[in-house]
């Protein structure tokens, strides 16, 4: 999503702004936010949280303000999708872009692993994301 302003409210239980399904490597699924702002009234809100095995959510371009807990992602309380998650963030800024607390799952992406992520081709976004025709 390129251009997305997410609201964070105030939540007592916790805030999580993604939560993404992916069991194996074979699915082609994900959530790219690309260019986006996430603020709100909130505090400690996680950019992910690792529902299945196989987490992918990238954050590129993205302004983060305080909202964002430092901690970043989440591993759902599974320790093991630590190591098979993908929570990457990229060339982000704010305060809650500060990247000296994440979680273990959290990767600061390289441009070659961000790439595939802010294309029109991921998960074939150039058959549904572009506007249709008039």
């Amino acid at each position: 999503m390129q251009g997305t302003k997410l609201q964070v409210i105030a939540d007592a239980k916790g805030n999580f702004i993604t939560a993404q399904a992916r069991n194996n490597e074979g699915e082609d699924t994900g959530f790219s936010f690309v260019h986006c702002k996430v603020e709100g009234t909130g505090s400690g809100a996680y950019l992910g949280r690792a529902w299945q095995q196989r987490p992918r959510v990238v954050f590129a371009y993205t302004t983060m303000s305080g909202v964002v807990n430092p901690q970043g992602w989440s591993n759902n309380f599974h320790p093991e999708r630590d190591h098979t998650a993908l929570f990457g963030e990229y060339k982000c800024n704010g305060a809650g872009a500060n990247t000296a607390a994440r979680a273990k799952s959290s990767k600061k992406l390289t441009a070659d692993q961000v790439a595939p992520f802010i294309s029109l081709g991921f998960i074939e976004g150039s058959k549904w994301l572009l506007p249709p025709p008039s």
